[in-house]
């Protein structure tokens, strides 16, 4: 096992660095320990381009499922999640990957890409154990393909999962998924986009935008009187565009390339865009639910400085009293007050204060806020809103 008995390699350094942060060792363990499990609801935002929150609980009702509504941001709606629940283990198992094992033990469906292992005995209708590399039995069911069939096979479904360790509705299941009603988003995500409080009319970019979430929502609230830039790299590109047409935002312009190097289109931008979405690769290690992680210091540290880069070219981009919204989704000091803390100091920039509805939900920072998942129930999470004088 690994730090505060869980399966967590964390080492000595960046335990060192977490604890200040999260109140000493016992108050640590206790956020850690909550990364095992899923937050006790899934969110789910509604995507009013194309339907009204109203008329998709009503849609949802009349096929058995009841949703709430958050009380705090109207398009977010959630349903409980229940388990842990003792998954059977069967003769059979196959060895996952570490995404594939985090997503069976919610309840997904198992997929060929996942699979690293699978014994030979393996036939169509067996019932079988998926497994994490650790170990960790994560949720059975019924395998649809044969150990011939995956020697053959490079996607497509293999396992229908019918006992995982948790259960929760599957988003990609749920009425009008497919049509993009919904979009499937944790409430701190929803959180951080409704403090940048996008408008029509405005200038909004963001840097790091696939798979499409935080952009997705900012277009969603701003409408098509503002122009919204999306930029990832030239491998994202296809699927965050699908992902925009998908939900009727096929006017958000999508744009490849490194953006901490302002690519072609943004150049033009400097000093002219109102508001910058910097949601920068991370640690993750906020992320639940987990079956390991192995993570160090010099992680959080590299992750830091790299993050340092997209903030940096935000701070060019905008225009005098312009913001930045920089989030991410870790728990550590160096990605996320740091930085923020960096970004006052070394760029200028100024704290734009979270609304009462936000510290209210969240724990406020020296800057910032960040959700806890032992204290709000939610993914560990960082947020700060910044602004150029």
């Amino acid at each position: 096992m690994g730090v505060c008995g869980t399966p967590l390699d964390y080492d000595a350094g960046l335990m060192e660095r977490l604890e200040p942060l999260h109140g000493g060792p016992g108050v640590l363990c206790r956020e850690l320990r909550a990364l095992l499990g899923p937050p006790p609801r899934l969110y789910v935002r509604v995507n009013t381009v194309k339907v009204r929150v109203e008329d998709y609980l009503r849609l949802l009702r009349e096929t058995g499922l009841r949703f709430e509504r958050d009380p705090d941001i109207p398009e977010a709606i959630w349903h409980p999640v229940e388990g842990p629940f003792e998954v059977p283990v069967y003769d059979l198992k196959i060895v996952v990957d570490k995404r594939a094992a985090e997503s069976v033990m919610m309840g997904s469906d198992l997929y060929v890409p996942g699979i690293l292992w699978a014994p030979k005995s393996l036939r169509r209708g067996s019932r079988v154990t998926v497994v994490a590399e650790n170990g960790v039995a994560v949720g059975s069911g019924v395998s649809l393909v044969s150990f011939e069939d995956l020697k053959a096979l490079r996607r497509g479904l293999a396992v229908r999962i019918t006992e995982p360790r948790y259960r929760a509705p599957r988003v990609t299941e749920l009425p009008g998924y497919a049509d993009g009603l919904i979009y499937g988003q944790s409430l701190p995500s929803m959180a951080a986009v409704r403090l940048l409080d996008p408008k029509p009319g405005e200038v909004i970019v963001d840097l790091t935008a696939a798979p499409g979430g935080k952009v997705g929502y900012a277009a969603q609230l701003a409408g098509p009187r503002a122009r919204v830039i999306a930029v990832d790299r030239k491998s994202k590109k296809a699927s965050l565009r699908a992902t925009l047409s998908r939900l009727g935002l096929g006017w958000v312009e999508v744009v490849a390339g490194d953006s901490r190097r302002l690519p072609g289109p943004l150049s033009g931008l400097t000093g002219r865009v109102d508001a910058v979405i910097v949601d920068p690769p991370c640690t993750n290690i906020g992320v639940r639910p987990k079956v390991y992680d192995r993570r160090r210091l010099r992680d959080s540290i590299s992750a830091s400085r790299y993050q340092r880069g997209f903030i940096r070219a935000a701070a060019k981009l905008l225009q005098r009293g312009g913001r930045i919204l920089y989030s991410v989704c870790t728990l550590t000091w160096d990605e996320g007050p740091r930085n923020a803390l960096w970004a006052i100091e070394e760029l200028g920039l100024s704290e734009a204060d979270p609304p009462a509805w936000l510290t209210r939900r969240a724990m406020r920072e020296e800057v910032g806020v960040s959700f806890r998942p032992s204290i709000h129930g939610t993914p560990g999470f960082y947020i700060a809103l910044l602004q150029k004088p």
